[in-house]
């Protein structure tokens, strides 16, 4: 008897104490759960949280809400989540897929496969009216990613009389937040833009876009135009004397600065706009590279500027070298880092781009519809096969808490590709039994009225 109203007693403090813990957790006048974790630590831990559970937690209590809305806090988040890039893919068309680069198979085997990883894009500019009124003739370009913002164009060709449609937006894949932005006075379209590129200004906390279309009545210049995101507006148009090829034209970020490689007076040379105060600058090209090597292209490697060349011997490509930038904006710091010679790369005859570089020295290339992950030190190289994905360009960004201040977002959700295609193939067993027993009904009745 003892016994039993000792274990009564233990039962009725243990579900006192649990439910004083609820009452606590739930916001009772004592100090709650939360509240007794040092602020250091809290900071801390949000910080290393993934996008989608910062924004489960800004709902939790208020002081989660105002830490996790303040600038430092989402600066920090940046920071972080730099080491955590996405991969997203584009189509001849609107549809955008996206993978994680930690999802991609380590395989040592030349073409790797990937299946279960692909995650279909919804985009938002099906809600800006584009899809109700264009035909299916439309496709998105890439503009630039950064700080987990991407810049994105459609172009939809629509039914008279409206003809083409084009608009740009700047859109957070994560918060799903989207801002359309006003049409330029210079009237930017398909044929005429031959330069763009998008960034990040740390001076003044702010976004802008660079676009450059041919100057009127002059091959040889290009009028440049800005798009600044905190006052919404077009402004600074600038002719500069040099001309970019179409290969040429997306601009690299480094340093707080936009780079291309344009086309002078008698030779290539590297142009530099600096984001902040909006002025452009010539810089130099290695000199052991010849000034006529249209076969070359900008890119990021190891936070560096960096230059991917092509070698040919009598047309035929015979290997590609990696150069660096080491001291920013200091000819003498090029230096050779690489020497590409497998013939995965080589034999292919393809343009290749720098799309993406790692902290264990690989780098992944792009051209076309081909994904090469290529490891220099071992001079190794994996194709990465796709599966149901028609990709055309790539472009890389991380998740981030970065408002635009627009208030328009999307709606729905993501969805992963091998769901999508599992819903396809149960709605066409579902129309294949719908028949069957439409088929079924029918012979039934024709049977019965004989």
């Amino acid at each position: 008897m003892k016994v039993m109203i000792s274990l009564i007693g233990a039962t009725t403090k243990t579900r006192m104490a649990y439910r004083h813990f609820l009452w606590k957790f739930r916001g009772g006048r004592r100090t709650s759960v939360v509240s007794s974790i040092p602020e250091e630590i809290q900071n801390d831990i949000l910080l290393r949280l993934p996008v989608k559970s910062l924004l489960a937690c800004k709902c939790a209590c208020k002081n989660w809400y105002a830490l996790i809305s303040t600038s430092d806090f989402i600066n920090s988040h940046v920071t972080i989540q730099k080491n955590n890039p996405i991969l997203m893919l584009k189509d001849d068309s609107i549809h955008l897929y996206s993978i994680g680069f930690d999802s991609l198979p380590s395989s040592s085997s030349s073409v790797c496969e990937i299946k279960d990883n692909v995650i279909i894009m919804d985009h938002p500019l099906k809600y800006v009216g584009f899809l109700t009124e264009c035909s299916s003739r439309s496709c998105i370009g890439f503009l630039g990613s950064s700080n987990g913002l991407i810049c994105i164009w459609l172009l939809c060709f629509c039914y008279q009389p409206i003809g083409f449609r084009e608009s740009f937006c700047l859109w957070n894949p994560a918060t799903r937040e989207y801002k359309e932005l006003p049409e330029s006075p210079i009237g930017l379209n398909r044929g005429n833009v031959c330069m763009h590129g998008f960034g990040y200004d740390h001076k003044t906390d702010d976004y802008k876009l660079a676009i450059g279309v041919e100057a009127p009545g002059s091959k040889d210049t290009t009028l440049v135009q800005v798009y600044t995101l905190a006052s919404s507006l077009w402004k600074t148009e600038k002719t500069i004397p040099y001309r970019l090829l179409c290969m040429h034209m997306s601009g690299v970020l480094v340093n707080g600065n936009l780079h291309w490689l344009a086309l002078g007076q008698y030779n290539f040379l590297l142009l530099s706009l600096d984001i902040s105060d909006e002025n452009f600058k010539e810089m130099q090209l290695p000199r052991e590279i010849p000034e006529l090597n249209k076969d070359m292209c900008l890119g990021v490697l190891q936070g560096c500027l960096c230059l991917l060349v092509s070698s040919d011997v009598n047309g035929v490509k015979n290997y590609s070298e990696v150069w660096e930038m080491l001291d920013y904006g200091v000819r003498e710091s090029w230096t050779k880092r690489h020497v590409i010679a497998h013939e995965s790369i080589i034999n292919k005859q393809k343009y290749f781009r720098l799309v993406q570089s790692f902290k264990n020295d690989e780098f992944l290339l792009l051209s076309d519809d081909i994904l090469v992950l290529y490891d220099p030190k071992h001079g190794s190289a994996r194709e990465l096969k796709i599966d149901n994905v028609p990709f055309r360009n790539a472009e890389t960004y991380f998740e981030s808490l970065v408002s635009l201040n627009s208030g328009t977002y999307e709606v729905g959700g993501y969805e992963s590709l091998t769901d999508v295609l599992a819903r396809v193939r149960n709605n066409r067993k579902r129309r294949r039994l719908m028949f069957l027993i439409y088929v079924l009904v029918l012979s039934c009745v024709v049977y019965f009225c004989m």
